[in-house]
């Protein structure tokens, strides 16, 4: 593992002894947009590239690797009956079979044919606009051969015949091996109940009234009631205080305090994959969850209510600290299949 990739999964909660479980190198985390078109790569450098456009969506999954997965998925977001692909106006052929959307299937083509992908981002990489019909909704392919090209490199295919658009001649096997997901192999810690979860809570937002304060986080009756308390170990709970429910989701902020001492309560903040290579730092947290039991802290944020953007995000506690497992974010609110928002940061939680 080099210094830089060391330093990111440690400021996300990953010690070296287990981010080296990873039997590879661990990647930093990118998501760029480029023009109509966005890409995103995990830290085992699978890469989703799909265009902005809320009536057709169009993406290019693919995992890092020699026979890395290929996935190309046409996704008709609004009735439409598609046909094929018409690019500047012009029927172009293709072996893709399109079927019409109905009820919540939005997806209406896709391929997972290596040889075919390749085929369609040749034919579509000098076009200006692309439809499924010859009067259809038109969306813009620019953006897509700069971050397709950004996925070659990345991934080490560039002139390689596993390449998705400067194809060339060098052969699969000279291009790197996927990483094994990061193996996240903690214990939980013993779960020992409370009997003092009210008192807790109330505990917690009065020694913490300043900070909620400040972050204009109110805790009146209504969301006192629905503030939570978890044992996280013999000594400690988690204190999850509501700051407000809005039309389809609640946020809270999170304190780790002593059973019995509320006074030595602190906020939890946790670093989640950010802009420029730098962690972005969680203080609020969205319909969040704590299950004792396998130690995993999650949350889920819609950007709005048809859940076409957002960012989910899971830890695992180790008794001292919460260790990142999942991360998934899709900035933009432009269509989109509800909650399908790329991998940012993907690990294997292995059981106690």
């Amino acid at each position: 593992m080099n210094k830089k990739t060391f330093l990111i999964a440690a400021a996300l909660g990953l010690s070296l002894p287990m981010a080296s479980q990873a039997n590879g190198p661990l990647y930093t985390p990118l998501q760029k947009v480029f023009k109509d078109w966005q890409v995103t790569c995990n830290n085992v450098n699978d890469c989703d590239v799909r265009n902005m456009d809320e009536e057709l969506r169009i993406i290019i999954e693919r995992k890092a690797g020699e026979k890395g997965d290929v996935m190309l998925v046409f996704q008709a977001l609004a009735d439409g009956d598609p046909q094929g692909f018409w690019l500047d106006g012009k029927k172009v052929p293709t072996d893709i079979n399109f079927s019409k959307t109905s009820g919540d299937d939005f997806t209406v083509a896709s391929s997972d044919d290596l040889a075919t992908v390749q085929r369609w981002v040749q034919a579509t990489k000098n076009a200006r606009t692309l439809s499924l019909s010859p009067s259809g909704h038109t969306v813009s392919p620019s953006g897509l051969n700069a971050a397709l090209l950004l996925v070659d490199e990345r991934q080490e295919r560039l002139n390689n015949q596993t390449a998705l658009l400067r194809v060339g001649n060098r052969e699969p096997s000279t291009v790197l091996p996927r990483t094994p997901l990061p193996v996240i192999s903690l214990p939980t810690p013993k779960v020992v109940e409370l009997s003092n979860g009210q008192a807790l809570i109330d505990g917690v937002i009065k020694t913490n009234a300043a900070l909620l304060d400040k972050e204009s986080c109110l805790p009146d009756k209504e969301n006192r009631e629905r503030s939570e308390v978890q044992p996280l170990n013999d000594r400690q709970a988690l204190v999850m205080i509501n700051c407000g429910l809005g039309a389809y989701q609640s946020s809270s902020m999170l304190f780790i305090s002593e059973r019995d001492d509320v006074t030595q309560s602190t906020s939890l903040t946790l670093p989640v994959p950010g802009e420029n290579n730098k962690p972005e730092i969680l203080t609020w947290f969205t319909e969040v969850d704590y299950e004792p039991k396998t130690g995993i802290l999650s949350f889920a944020g819609r950007g709005r209510g048809l859940a076409d953007c957002g960012h989910s995000g899971s830890w695992k506690y180790d008794g001292k600290a919460f260790h990142l497992t999942s991360y998934n974010n899709q900035p933009s609110c432009n269509g989109g299949e509800p909650g399908d928002w790329p991998s940012l940061w993907i690990t294997t939680v292995k059981a106690d």
